[in-house]
Parts: structure tokens; sequence; C-alpha cells
């Protein structure tokens, strides 16, 4: 799977990159601040795409001396760092347009990349369309991620290729006054219209690195696999401690039997019930706990000063 992974992160950088070289390049000759977003947008994605080969090789690694849990953190913090980057470059460049608006705008030259941008459009749109495939087959953020970075690209790609027919068929009705305000006008727009999309994505980082509850089917769906062993063994408690770090899931399941097992016999329910975590998430770390006294649960779990301290009385 890993190794699926890099080959399409490699495949498409080397197509971003060259968006990226072309698309500012171009900018700069037409003195388009809307191109310019689009291919410092593919530039930067391009750097980012290159890091994300090192990150999904890195997450791949065992726990070791440094980091006992693995390497999986390293994916929601390397998406939140890119986030804040794209962030920040919408910012600047919109405030930058929005200032071109109010100072009276500017005049671009629009037909020298009218065949570039319908191009990075069609482009774009299809790495798009591959990308959220394999994502959900690999069931990979970081290919998920690549995803939503080349939708984007696509809305910037085809808004430019608007705006730049725009100006044309202005400049052919000899309407020049309005063609100052379009491509500013279109920049800030790029700037608002990814301000959503950005914010949720790294709003679900942050949630990954604090150690948040996965998402509420996730949940669902880990809860029905022990409640059918549950039935199977009757178990007389449980209980579902889980967090979820960019695609690895960590759980620790604490199970009070309603009578005690030899130890071969638990050690085989626990095998079967994490042959069966793992059949729904190849990404899973689990820890399964079994007792017939609950007692030393509140023990195991956090809490605050005021609590440790009747509890250790």
């Amino acid at each position: 799977m890993k190794t699926k992974e890099l080959t399409y992160i490699k495949a498409v950088n080397a197509v971003c990159f060259a968006f990226g070289v072309l698309g500012v390049s171009l900018a700069l000759i037409a003195d388009s601040s809307s191109m310019l977003f689009d291919g410092m947008y593919s530039l930067i994605q391009s750097i980012f795409i290159l890091i994300s080969g090192f990150v999904v090789r890195l997450i791949g690694r065992q726990d070791d001396e440094r980091f006992h849990f693995g390497y999986s953190a390293f994916e929601p913090f390397y998406i939140m760092i890119r986030t804040i980057v794209l962030f920040s470059m919408n910012a600047s460049l919109g405030i930058k347009a929005f200032r071109s608006i109010i100072t009276g705008g500017y005049l671009v030259d629009a037909g020298i990349v009218l065949f570039f941008t319908a191009l990075s459009a069609v482009v774009c749109s299809f790495i798009c369309a591959f990308l959220y495939r394999k994502a959900r087959e690999l069931d990979s953020p970081m290919l998920a991620t690549e995803a939503r970075s080349w939708l984007n690209d696509t809305l910037l790609s085809v808004a430019v290729l608007v705006s730049f027919s725009v100006i044309a068929i202005l400049d052919r009705l000899g309407i020049e006054k309005a063609m100052y305000y379009i491509d500013p006008v279109v920049t800030v727009l790029f700037a608002i219209f990814l301000i959503p999309g950005v914010s949720k994505q790294l709003w679900q980082a942050v949630k990954d690195l604090l150690d948040a509850a996965p998402p509420a089917e996730e949940i669902e769906r880990l809860e029905s696999i022990v409640r059918a062993f549950s039935k199977d063994y009757s178990f007389k408690d449980w209980k579902i401690y889980s967090s979820r770090r960019g695609r690895m899931i960590y759980s620790t399941i604490h199970i009070v039997l309603s009578d005690e097992l030899p130890l071969h016999k638990v050690d085989g329910i626990r095998k079967d019930m994490l042959k069966a975590i793992r059949s729904s998430w190849a990404w899973s770390d689990t820890d399964i706990v079994f007792c017939v006294d609950s007692s030393w649960m509140e023990y195991a779990v956090p809490a605050v000063a005021e609590e440790a301290a009747v509890i250790a009385q």
C-alpha cells in the first residue's frame, strides 16, 4: 500500500511542478495576480508533495526508542503545517489584490494565457478525480489531502480561465474600464473561497494531534465488533477509548468478563477480536484488557487532581 502511495505522489508531483513553473512565468508576463495565485499554489503544492513522500515512508516505520508509539502523528502534523502555509499564501495574495481594487485595478494581457489555463483546468480535474479514487481504495489521508489540493487547483484554473475570457470579451467590446478590475476581483474571490476548506483541514489536523476521538461512524463500527463478541462470550461490561492520528486508529478496550476464563482462552478471544478490528482498519493499534474485577479501572483512566487525591486515599 505504501509503495503505491509513493508512486502516485511522485507522478503527480512532476505534473504539479511543471504547471507551477509555467503558470508563474506566464503570470509575470501577463501581469496577472489571479494566475500568479494559481501558479504559486501549484509550486507550493509540488514542494509539499515531495515532503508527502517522506512522511508516507516515515509513518510506515515501526516504533523505536525515540517514538514508542510509532510515527503516525507526523501525518497530521505535516498536514497542519502545509495548511498554514497555504492559508498564509491565500491571505497575502488576497490582501494584495484587494489593495489593487481600491487603488484603481490593473490591466492584464489575457491573450497569451487562455490556452494554458484551459489545459491546466482539464489536467488538474483529471488528477483530482484519480487521487480521490485512490485515496478511497487505499484509505489514505495523505492522498485525500493531495486530492483536495488538486480540487482547489482545478477551481482556481477554471476561475482564471473565466476571468481571462471575460477580459478578452470586454477588450473586443471596447469596455476598457471594467477590464482593470476583473483580475484582482477574481483573486480576492479565490482567497475567500478557499478559507472554509483550508480551515476545516487545519481543524481536523489539530484534532488528530490532540488525540480527539474518531468520527462517530468509526466509533460505531468498533463498538459493533465488540458487541458481536460480547454476545458470543457474555461480557459483563466493556468500555472503549479511541483516538485517531491521520490514518491510524488507536484504541484501548477494557472488557469485564462474567466468569474467570483460562488464560489461553482469553488470548484466543483477544486474537480473534484483533483480527476483526484489523480487517476494518489496516492502520490500527489496539490494546484489549480483560478482567473479572472492574474496580481497578478507575486507576487506569485520566483523573483531575481532586479525583486523584480521592482515589489515592
